[in-house]
Order: C-alpha cells, then sequence, then structure tokens
C-alpha cells in the first residue's frame, strides 16, 4: 500500500528503501541508493535548500554540489538521477511532473561535472607520485637523511605542498618555475592548504632548506632552468619565509575575508579588494596598528583565500 501524502513526505533513506521499491531499481541504482540519498539530503542542507518540500530550484542546486562534496566513482553519479526519481514519485509530491523535468535537465551536466572531476583527480593523483618520487630521491641526500623524524616529516610536507601548488594549483611544470609564481604561493594559499597540526615553528624553519633542497635536485635533473633565481629569493627572504605563520594575522585575514564575502567583494577585482582593505583597516586602527608595525607584515602580499584545487582532491600526508 502506497504512502500517504503526511507520510510519504517524510520518509528517510531507511524507510524509502524497501525490497518492493528495490526490486524497481537495477542493480547499479540499488547498490548506491542508500548512499545517494543520505548525501543528496545532507547537501541539500548544506546549501541551505532544505524548507519544505523538494523544489525545481532545489534540485538544481543540490544536484549541482553534490559533485563537488562527495568521493564517488562515475557508476554512482549515473544511479543518482534514477534513485531520487523513484524517491520523488514515493512521496507522491504535488510538483512531481516538475521535479521530473528539473532532475532530466540536472542530469548531463552532474554527469559530465563528475566526469571531469574524476579526470582532474586522476591528474592530482599523478602530480602527487610524481613528487614521491622526487622526496624519496632527495632522502638519499645526506643532510636530509640524518634530519629527525619529525623534521622530515615536515620536510616532506613542505615540499608536497609546494610542489603541488605550483603544478596543480598554477599549472606549471618545473621549466616554467619563476619567482614571482613562488612568490605568490609561499605568501599566499601555502599557509591555508597545512594541516592546523602543520602550523607550528619547527616547520616553518625548515622551509627555507625544503625549498632550496627541492630546487637543487630538480636542478641536477636538468628540470628547472630559474633554479638559481629561485634559490637567491629564498636566500632573500630566510626570514619572511620562517616567521611567515602568524596567528593573529591568519585571524586578521579570516576576518577581512569573511567582511568581503558579507559585502559581495569580488576577490578577482584586485582594485576593489585594494579599496576595500583599506577601508576596512581605517575602520580597525587598533587592528592595524598591531598587526603592521614592521616592514615584513607591510611587504607580505596576502591573498584571499583563493586556492585553485578542491580540499576534497587533497590527501592528509603518508607519516614517514
Amino acid at each position: 500500500m502506497e504512502q500517504s501524502d503526511s507520510t510519504a513526505k517524510s520518509l528517510t533513506p531507511a524507510e524509502f528503501l524497501t525490497p518492493q521499491r528495490l526490486a524497481s531499481l537495477s542493480a547499479n541504482q540499488q547498490k548506491y541508493a542508500a548512499d545517494i540519498l543520505t548525501d543528496v539530503l545532507h547537501v541539500r542542507e548544506t546549501v541551505n535548500m532544505a524548507q519544505g518540500d523538494w523544489t525545481p530550484q532545489q534540485v538544481a542546486a543540490t544536484l549541482a554540489a553534490l559533485p563537488t562534496m562527495v568521493d564517488q566513482p562515475h557508476l554512482y553519479f549515473v544511479a543518482v538521477v534514477p534513485v531520487l526519481t523513484a524517491y520523488f514519485k514515493a512521496q507522491q509530491l504535488p510538483n512531481l511532473s516538475a521535479l521530473d523535468a528539473a532532475l532530466k535537465q540536472a542530469r548531463p551536466t552532474l554527469v559530465e561535472k563528475h566526469a571531469d572531476a574524476a579526470s582532474e583527480q586522476t591528474a592530482y593523483e599523478g602530480v602527487v607520485a610524481q613528487v614521491e618520487r622526487w622526496v624519496q630521491a632527495m632522502t638519499a641526500q645526506a643532510d636530509v637523511a640524518n634530519l629527525s623524524q619529525g623534521d622530515l616529516q615536515n620536510f616532506v610536507t613542505i615540499v608536497h605542498t609546494t610542489a603541488e601548488l605550483m603544478i596543480t594549483g598554477k599549472g606549471k611544470q618545473p621549466q616554467d618555475w619563476d619567482v614571482p609564481t613562488l612568490s605568490e604561493i609561499m605568501f599566499g594559499p601555502f599557509t591555508h592548504l597545512l594541516d592546523e597540526a602543520d602550523r607550528v615553528p619547527t616547520l616553518f624553519n625548515l622551509v627555507p632548506f625544503a625549498l632550496t633542497t627541492l630546487f637543487g635536485y630538480l636542478a641536477d635533473q636538468h628540470k628547472l632552468p630559474a633554479a638559481a633565481d629561485l634559490e637567491k629569493w629564498v636566500s632573500e627572504h630566510h626570514t619572511a619565509l620562517v616567521t611567515m605563520y602568524d596567528p593573529k594575522l591568519e585571524s586578521f585575514f579570516e576576518d577581512l575575508t569573511t567582511a568581503m564575502q558579507n559585502e559581495n567583494i569580488d576577490t578577482t577585482d584586485t582594485k576593489a579588494v585594494d579599496a576595500f582593505t583599506q577601508a576596512y583597516l581605517r575602520a580597525h586602527p587598533t587592528t592595524s596598528r598591531e598587526l603592521f608595525t614592521t616592514d615584513r607584515q607591510l611587504t607580505h602580499k596576502k591573498h584571499i583565500k583563493q586556492i585553485k584545487y578542491s580540499q576534497k582532491k587533497r590527501r592528509k600526508r603518508r607519516r614517514k
């Protein structure tokens, strides 16, 4: 017997997935049905679309966000629309036709978007493997091999984060690495991509050593034409690199980022960002004096967080 409207509208994934309903789904759809419903309902809440009954707009927004928030194989995404179609049908919603139309419209983009994400993930894993080979070769060097276990882990973290930002984040292989790009990532997203536990003085103290070791290794492999310029930059910015993480400064930029988002500032518009930052500093004079009393802080062109590849793609570094 079908659920009544009042009961069906509150169906949980477990309540929906009865043997009778599962029998109407394909084997692939049955395999992923529970995960799909759980994930979709969670994403719907996350994108603030969980008000009242489902609407076509909620369907579109939820399915647009789904590939960015779950890590599932391509066949999972193929099954999303058929499973949701059955789920909505069981709830006997009055706008079922409109929901079906929204599902059909979202499906091509949903499947294609995940295929693109899967391709990007594969490419990223290739970068990780490449950098891992560099790390393994460098650990054979005496100055790296003699590091303590903790310092070795910090060394690995620095090398991976830097190289992945240059290759995946900036789209530059070592033959194209240059000083402006290195400066941008080190005094920009580098710190933000570190786990909270890694943001410690012992790691930052190793940054100059890790960078020069990496550049020297790549130069020896004839892969880094700008090695001398990059090493010179590290030497000239040694103090800035080992002291670039200041919790108070980071808190300030988090607040500044939030303020920009609240005012809908386009963070890709340099002039708009500079103008807003100056106005923000004038509105918070005490904080400004505390944060910008040294040349080091003034010359660090911190960037509003625009990390080019998602956190979902990154994985925690293996402990050596």
